[in-house]
């Protein structure tokens, strides 16, 4: 059999094998090592009614800026955005949903004298059977279902993409509750059941309403999945002097006193982020669900996130460096 190699070849060729052999093994490793070695981020979205639209323009320019996004938590109309986010969702298709009124359709019960009435029959009920309906002006379940169809397969099966928590509270033991596992959907409509105009949902034992009451921006939550930055994405509006003229109206105080209770309690949470993305919505109101303050939203949400930008990519070398540095 013919030799493919004289001895001296064969001695010459197998050194730059081994040659090639280190310098093919070294550079998969720092390959390997500059991909696995990054830090994990976590987005905290809070609630603020229509102004969480904003929030989807955030997700667009992470998107488009290939910074991924591994856990998320999100209160109110935060859970919303996360659910169908972590669902498969695209930040188009999510805008999709919102433009077209699909969202609001399913969200929004108009005030009707029947619904006041029912207050009233609630009461009547307990004299007859000794048990009412839990209190709340509106108790249809068409939000979770509508959450649950959008995320779900061919099959009917859910498949959750990106690690989820969603922030309800417990109105039994008053204290917020993070919810893992189970019904999407239904988690995103105790997350989103305002006191008093939606009835409490029954999970579990307990009874949940909006997590914004106590826990609006879940940046802490964040970090107990395992987060090493916490982006906290902030639709609270700013705190400011309102014309005495706004509260002749029921829809004026209450969104006054919503709005004092989530800006008191988030400040406290944002102090806890590594980064705040804090649109300028204060054009935008809690519940302006019309499609040009909603079209507002989104694109304030990601103009806002794309002077952030800056401060993202510097925390996230920051972060990597230190990283690569514990790991050696």
């Amino acid at each position: 059999m013919q030799r493919l190699f004289t001895p001296r070849n064969d001695v010459k060729n197998f050194s730059l094998f081994l040659c090639f052999l280190l310098i093919f093994t070294t550079s998969s490793a720092l390959a390997k090592n500059s991909s696995v070695i990054r830090p994990k981020i976590g987005l905290a979205l809070g609630g603020g009614g229509a102004r969480g639209a904003a929030q989807i323009g955030v997700l667009r320019v992470l998107e488009r800026e290939n910074i991924p996004v591994d856990y998320l938590v999100g209160t109110s109309a935060g859970a919303l955005i996360a659910a169908l986010y972590s669902g498969g969702l695209s930040p188009d298709e999510i805008e999709e949903q919102v433009l077209t009124g699909a969202i609001t359709k399913v969200y929004k019960t108009d005030f009707s004298i029947f619904r006041a009435f029912f207050l009233y029959l609630n009461r009547g009920f307990r004299t007859i059977v000794g048990k009412p309906f839990y209190a709340g002006l509106y108790n249809d379940h068409r939000l979770h279902h509508f959450v649950n169809q959008l995320i779900s397969k061919k099959d009917g099966t859910i498949n959750i993409s990106i690690p989820l928590h969603i922030i309800a509270v417990d109105l039994i033991s008053g204290l917020p509750v993070v919810i893992k596992s189970g019904d999407v959907g239904l988690a995103v409509q105790a997350s989103t059941s305002i006191p008093t105009l939606r009835q409490p949902i029954p999970i579990n034992n307990q009874l949940l309403v909006d997590g914004g009451i106590l826990k609006n921006i879940p940046v802490d939550e964040a970090k107990k999945m395992g987060a090493d930055i916490v982006i906290a994405v902030d639709v609270d509006r700013k705190l400011e002097e309102i014309k005495s003229e706004n509260f002749r109206s029921f829809e004026g105080i209450i969104i006054r006193v919503i709005g004092l209770g989530l800006r008191a309690q988030s400040e406290a949470a944002l102090d806890k982020a590594d980064i705040v993305i804090s649109p300028d919505l204060k054009e935008v109101g809690i519940l302006n669900l019309d499609k040009v303050s909603l079209a507002k939203a989104i694109k304030v949400g990601e103009e806002e996130a794309i002077n952030m930008l800056p401060k993202i990519k510097k925390k996230i070398e920051q972060k990597t460096i230190a990283l690569r540095v514990a790991e050696n």
